[in-house]
């Protein structure tokens, strides 16, 4: 590998080659006790991107901090039960203050930011000064609109490893935030290029993130087939994966392709009955659906 012994996998975990990034961890043994740590988090990390959620219920009394707090998230993820969901934020908060691990600040920041609680998420990534937590305070502060702050941070992570993935993600977002979607999609792509899922696959292919990366820059150049048809790689590979679907609806939607919007919107509704894009819909649906019998009445 690289000066940076972990720095490969880092890079093929963060564009979303996360069976790629699984199989490294099992492979690589860390020279020390801290690249061990980070080598069983990310593999932790990896079964819940995946998801495989068999592995991490064998994590959850871990005597490592990431792969407890990996599993901790699952539950939060997957659970229906909200008392149970609560439970397992407090005890990823409290673990994430006990053992100041990074992968911990980092779960516990992401939970923070689902439940709308941005400042806390903010928090946590300023506990760990590093490239990653650096990057998830950018994409946090895209979240809430704030560009300005977003390009202040980018700013702040120039210079350290502006090779590194994570960096360049960050920066392609940016991009795509500030009105620049040209130079996100080449970043993506070179991304793409860069890091194949597989060893040896085509170098038009690359992850999920990445496709849908790129087919969001195509929409805001106005390319709708173009970006259709990385969706379409995106979804071959992941044909339940909501940002894949939503942005889909939306690329059809500019076609005026109507019936494959009903397609790929009741797979949305199905799979992701909870997203605010179908949220907001039934809601739009429900107020026409008043109107309309109010004007019967």
């Amino acid at each position: 590998m690289a000066d940076d012994e972990l720095q490969e996998v880092r890079d093929n975990f963060y564009v979303g080659n996360f069976q790629k990034a699984l199989q490294m961890c099992e492979s690589t043994q860390g020279s020390h006790d801290l690249a061990q740590n980070e080598l069983r988090a990310t593999l932790a990390r990896c079964c819940l991107s995946i998801p495989l959620f068999d592995r991490l219920k064998a994590m959850q009394n871990s005597d490592c901090p990431g792969e407890q707090a990996a599993a901790l998230m699952a539950v939060i993820l997957k659970s229906r039960n909200e008392q149970q969901k609560a439970s397992a934020k407090e005890k990823l908060y409290g673990l994430a203050a006990q053992t100041h691990d990074m992968s911990c600040a980092m779960m516990a920041a992401i939970t923070y930011a689902m439940d709308g609680s941005w400042n806390d998420a903010v928090q946590q990534t300023k506990a760990h000064p590093t490239l990653e937590m650096q990057a998830l305070c950018v994409f946090l502060c895209l979240s809430c609109n704030q560009f300005s702050m977003a390009e202040k941070k980018l700013a702040e992570m120039a210079g350290n490893n502006d090779d590194s993935a994570v960096f360049r993600l960050a920066t392609a977002a940016v991009k795509l935030a500030t009105g620049d979607p040209e130079e996100a999609y080449l970043t993506y792509c070179d991304l793409s290029t860069q890091f194949p899922p597989a060893d040896g696959e085509d170098s038009e292919s690359g992850s999920v993130l990445l496709q849908t990366g790129k087919a969001l820059a195509n929409m805001q150049r106005g390319m709708y087939t173009e970006a259709v048809e990385d969706l379409q790689r995106a979804v071959a590979v992941a044909p339940n994966d909501p940002d894949v679907l939503v942005n889909m609806c939306c690329c059809v939607t500019h076609l005026g392709k109507k019936d494959e919007f009903q397609t790929y919107y009741a797979k949305l509704e199905q799979t992701c009955p909870t997203h605010a894009y179908v949220v907001k819909t039934q809601s739009l649906t429900d107020v026409f659906t008043r109107f309309k019998a109010s004007l019967a009445a």
